[in-house]
């Protein structure tokens, strides 16, 4: 972004030698893009280095006790397709995800962990809510093969066309009636469970950051 602006404001300068007007708007041009550098750029790599100061190595991931409904998300990266993805534990340890090549997995966590790039992110959550993860688990394995298709479907009653994150949405509303969007939208039965609305929901609390 930087050099974009260097070399904009520069080429600029060039034609607009000589002409006040224009050599104000070249001047106004530089200040804001040195704003963006300092208040946006340089905030964003601050907050990238304290998330990494703050996440474990991911081996540490393969560490951790994980229970039934325990969710593992991986934000918006390459391997995610910019989307984020994420997998719910299941009562054998496994993760159940839906997935376009699936439509469902069942990895084991190892496996599960090599289907992302070097440089990822994980997220574990757990519900705040006693015993409504084991009942989250039970569904899954109840319905996983009920899917069918991988589709970004806005029926969030529908099990057989799904994806990643209204699969784990179902399994806690469809138990514990714990609704992890908080939407008006999921009142008509109806929208979008993106991950990273999930990843904020107030029903969930954080055990752990981590990255490949």
């Amino acid at each position: 972004m930087s050099k974009m602006f260097r070399s904009f404001i520069s080429s600029v300068l060039r034609v607009t030698k000589g002409k006040k007007r224009i050599k104000y708007a070249a001047i106004y041009l530089a200040v804001a893009g040195a704003l963006h550098r300092l208040l946006v750029e340089s905030r964003r790599e601050r907050s990238a280095a304290k998330r990494l100061q703050q996440d474990l190595p991911v081996a540490e991931l393969g560490q951790m006790k994980l229970e039934p409904g325990d969710i593992v998300y991986t934000p918006s990266s390459e391997s995610t397709y910019y989307a984020g993805h994420m997998g719910i534990i299941g009562l054998d340890g496994k993760v159940y995800h839906v997935h376009p090549y699936g439509p469902v997995f069942a990895d084991s966590l190892e496996w599960y962990l090599t289907r992302f790039y070097e440089g990822d992110r994980f997220i574990v959550f757990r519900s705040r809510l006693n015993q409504a993860g084991q009942r989250a688990a039970e569904w899954v394995h109840e319905h996983y093969k009920q899917v069918k298709f991988y589709r970004l479907q806005t029926n969030l009653r529908s099990i057989e066309r799904n994806y990643c994150s209204k699969f784990v949405y179902q399994a806690y509303q469809f138990t514990s009636g714990l609704d992890l969007w908080s939407r008006r939208f999921t009142r008509l039965n109806q929208g979008y469970i993106y991950p990273f609305r999930i990843e904020r929901s107030p029903a969930l609390e954080v055990l752990g950051t981590f990255y490949k």
